[in-house]
Formats: structure tokens, sequence, C-alpha cells
């Protein structure tokens, strides 16, 4: 895990290191929680997010909507904050009818 997080943070923050509370908790949150799925009808990744947001009380806050997990950092502003995924990425469209 530890090797995951270090891998993740490198990139995000070589040219800029004033945000790097979020972009810390987020590649610590993506690097421990990512591998998480559902099992026996138990959805370990939103477990983990709902403890996230009940233990670590830290200056980042997540919204309340969704999990941690619907969440990246948006460091366009002027200050860092966490944004949707849907606000980023497109929907896509997907014909199945066209086969892979």
């Amino acid at each position: 895990m530890i090797i995951s997080l270090c891998r993740a943070l490198k990139p995000l923050i070589e040219n800029d290191c004033k945000n790097i509370e979020y972009i810390f908790v987020y590649t610590l949150i993506w690097s421990i929680g990512g591998i998480l799925t559902e099992k026996d009808g138990i959805d370990f990744r939103k477990e983990f997010s709902n403890w996230w947001k009940a233990e670590w009380k830290t200056s980042v806050k997540f919204p309340p909507k969704g999990t941690i997990f619907d969440y990246y950092v948006d460091t366009t502003g002027e200050s860092p904050k966490f944004d949707e995924w849907g606000k980023k990425v497109q929907t896509l469209d997907f014909d199945t009818s066209l086969g892979h």
C-alpha cells in the first residue's frame, strides 16, 4: 500500500505542492480502498467510505453526498476542493448491439 501511495502521489505533486493535504488524502484513500469491492452482500468500499468520513477528522472534508470514491481533487481554483467525477467524466453511450 505504501508503494501504491507513493506512486500515485508523485505525479500529482511534481509541479505543485500547494495542495498537498488534499492530494495526499486522495491518494491515501485510493491506495487503501481502491481494491475494495462488494462481497456476500457487503459493499466494503461504502463501508470504508463511511468509516473514513466518521473517523478521519482533518481539515480535508468530503461532501456528504455519495462516497469518498465519487470525488477527485479539483485544483483549478484558488483553493483545492473535492468535486464529483460525474462532472469531469463524460457519459459514454455504448451500443451493446455492436459487440466488442
